[in-house]
C-alpha cells in the first residue's frame, strides 16, 4: 500500500451520487457498527421495526454499487490517513539524531534505530554450535 499523507476522507464526485442517509449509513458501517445498527441509525428506523426487515433493508443498500463505492473510497481514505512510511520514520530520526536541542543519549537511540532499520548492527553475540562428527554407516546412505 502506497502512502500519500492525509488523503482527503470526502469524494465529491460520491457524495453527491449518494443521499445523505446514505452517507450516514456509510460513515456508521466505518466506524464499525453492524449494516442493521448503521440502517438503524441512518433511517431513524421506527421502534416497531422487525430484526429481519431492518437486516433485509440494509442488505439490500449493500448492495448498491454506489454505497460499496463509497465504502471503499472510506476505507482506503482511513488507510492512507493512518500509514506511517519508512521514509517518514528515516526522517524523524535523522532530525533527531542532528538537533542540537535534543538530549545525546536520545540522539545516540535514534542513530541506534537508523542503524538497525538499515541493517547496520551486529549482533551482540555469535552463537556457534558444534557438534560432534560421526561416521557415516551403510546404513545412513540407505
Amino acid at each position: 500500500m502506497a502512502c500519500h499523507g492525509n488523503a482527503p476522507r470526502n469524494s465529491v464526485e460520491t457524495i453527491a451520487m449518494i443521499t445523505a442517509k446514505q452517507e450516514a449509513f456509510c460513515q456508521a458501517l466505518l466506524a464499525g457498527r453492524s449494516q442493521s445498527d448503521a440502517y438503524r441509525n441512518a433511517y431513524n428506523t421506527q421502534p416497531g421495526s422487525t430484526a429481519g426487515a431492518i437486516a433485509v433493508s440494509a442488505s439490500k443498500l449493500m448492495s448498491d454499487p454506489k454505497i460499496t463505492l463509497r465504502i471503499a473510497e472510506l476505507r482506503k481514505a482511513d488507510a492512507e490517513a493512518v500509514c506511517w512510511s519508512r521514509r517518514q520514520s528515516e526522517e524523524v530520526l535523522k532530525d533527531i539524531a542532528l538537533s542540537e536541542a535534543i538530549k545525546p543519549s536520545e540522539r545516540i537511540a535514534a542513530i541506534r534505530e537508523l542503524n538497525t532499520m538499515f541493517g547496520y548492527k551486529a549482533p551482540s553475540e555469535a552463537v556457534v554450535s558444534v557438534n560432534a562428527l560421526k561416521p557415516i554407516t551403510d546404513e545412513d546412505w540407505l
